[in-house]
């Protein structure tokens, strides 16, 4: 689609190599609200109050160049890359093996940095807010969600496949990359050849509450599992808590440390192999020989509990289930109005009072934006964007329904971020998909596993041509 907004310019950047990779850097200038076109329409893009605001865009290219290699780099066809989040930048090849490897011994493969993350345009209170009022920075984060970065992939898919025969290129989305991925399909199913994702089946016929409340069931399950495994941290995570509530403690970066956001240390446990690194921070919590919370205990606790790098998934997380006006009938509801919150406040097992002390997921809290000093300027406009009841659509049901992309996915049932039950319940409407189900993996599955989750996606698309 060719929009009458600002136009968007490409120039290249610098060319390296890691291994048998040659990684070739790309910028992109678009339009901020060009998303809006995809999803709400011409007339919304070009009335938004951001119309004639561009943002810059971000897009690594990987070349593998091994000579075992028997399809030459020109015949390769091109895959994006959708990374996870939101508000996670792409990966860095730091060699060139796992799954970028896998996928790049086929395609060549683009690492998009979303807007807002990496090296596009940042997402910072300062960038925000600029002197604007709380309804201009809602207006700003709106430009930010599932349709504008679906925009933003068509600028980088127009430039780079320009010339070639089929210009059509495949998706490869994780987590919140599958989100997105459905998102392309609603709004651009003409430019993909293919789809796969690992771990992003969307919850599109469920609501925002049953999400969180089918999440907090699976991190129950997940608290079990880790107390199983390392009995002893059940008291030791007592301990700490009660350390916490009874002394002012403070993360290296001056903020105090509270039981609240020491249960969010629950984000370890997403994984296959990530889970175990929450019994060996655990395990550090107390200096030898003294009765107070060590400094490396600390210092690794803040790496995983602040925002600082990334206020974008703070603020924006629970409007990536805020699909607006309906379109085939979702019942997601409007406004968000903090649902991880009500719905962890049904759950008094979850209480930093309990007895026992679990620790939550990526849920995603009002108070965080009183705790966390980088959220703090941003208080009043996430409550903003927690009260906002007019968001944009983030799919189309109907082309959904009637997908003839073939798309392949791998969902696993004891996924504590994305929900397996909703997420066959998404396959089942979305036309053209297939699912691998694993009963063993989690979230982190493509990166732990990729090459064999890879296989299978790739087998299930050769059945579906």
């Amino acid at each position: 689609m060719i929009l009458s907004l600002p136009s968007s310019s490409h120039r290249q950047g610098t060319t390296h190599t890691v291994g048998s990779f040659h990684l070739i850097d790309h910028w992109f200038e678009v339009p901020a609200t060009h998303g809006l076109a995809l999803s709400l329409g011409m007339d919304a893009a070009l009335e938004h109050p951001f119309a004639k605001q561009t943002l810059t865009i971000f897009a690594r290219e990987v070349i593998n160049v091994s000579p075992e290699l028997t399809t030459s780099v020109d015949e390769r066809p091109l895959m994006v890359y959708l990374q996870g989040g939101p508000g996670g930048k792409s990966p860095r090849p730091l060699s060139d093996q796992g799954w970028v490897q896998e996928l790049s011994k086929t395609h060549r493969l683009v690492l998009l940095d979303q807007r807002g993350t990496g090296l596009s345009t940042a997402f910072t209170a300062q960038t925000i807010q600029q002197g604007r009022s709380i309804e201009q920075q809602v207006a700003y984060c709106e430009l930010f969600r599932a349709d504008s970065i679906v925009a933003d992939a068509e600028v980088v898919r127009r430039f780079l496949c320009a010339g070639r025969k089929d210009q059509r290129w495949s998706t490869m989305g994780q987590s919140y990359g599958g989100f997105l991925t459905l998102s392309y399909l609603s709004f651009a199913p003409e430019s993909l050849k293919d789809s796969r994702m690992t771990a992003g089946l969307a919850p599109l016929r469920a609501s925002i509450d049953q999400v969180y409340q089918s999440t907090l069931d699976r991190v129950y399950e997940r608290n079990e599992q880790f107390y199983q495994w390392y009995p002893e941290d059940e008291e030791l995570a007592r301990r700490v808590a009660s350390f916490v509530e009874e002394n002012e403690v403070y993360l290296p970066s001056g903020e105090r440390l509270t039981v609240p956001r020491f249960q969010m240390l629950g984000q370890y446990l997403g994984g296959n192999s990530r889970v175990h690194g929450l019994h060996y921070l655990l395990e550090s919590a107390f200096a030898e020989g003294t009765s107070h919370l060590s400094a490396q205990f600390l210092s690794e606790a803040e790496q995983v509990l602040s925002f600082r790098s990334s206020p974008l998934y703070a603020l924006l997380h629970e409007s990536i289930y805020a699909d607006g006006p309906a379109q085939g009938g979702s019942p997601s509801p409007a406004p968000t109005n903090w649902s991880a919150a009500r719905m962890a406040k049904k759950r008094p097992e979850f209480s930093p009072d309990a007895s026992r002390i679990l620790f939550t997921g990526e849920h995603i809290f009002p108070w965080l934006f009183e705790q966390d000093t980088a959220l703090k300027p941003l208080a009043e406009l996430a409550d903003a964007l927690a009260q906002k009841d007019d968001w944009g659509p983030l799919y189309s049901h109907e082309q959904l329904a009637s997908n003839e992309v073939p798309l392949a996915a791998a969902a696993y049932t004891p996924d504590i971020y994305v929900d397996y039950a909703h997420s066959m319940s998404t396959a089942q409407w979305v036309k053209n998909t297939k699912v691998w189900t694993s009963h063993t993996h989690h979230h982190d599955g493509l990166g732990t596993d990729g090459t064999l989750i890879l296989g299978h996606l790739k087998n299930l698309l050769a059945d579906m041509r």
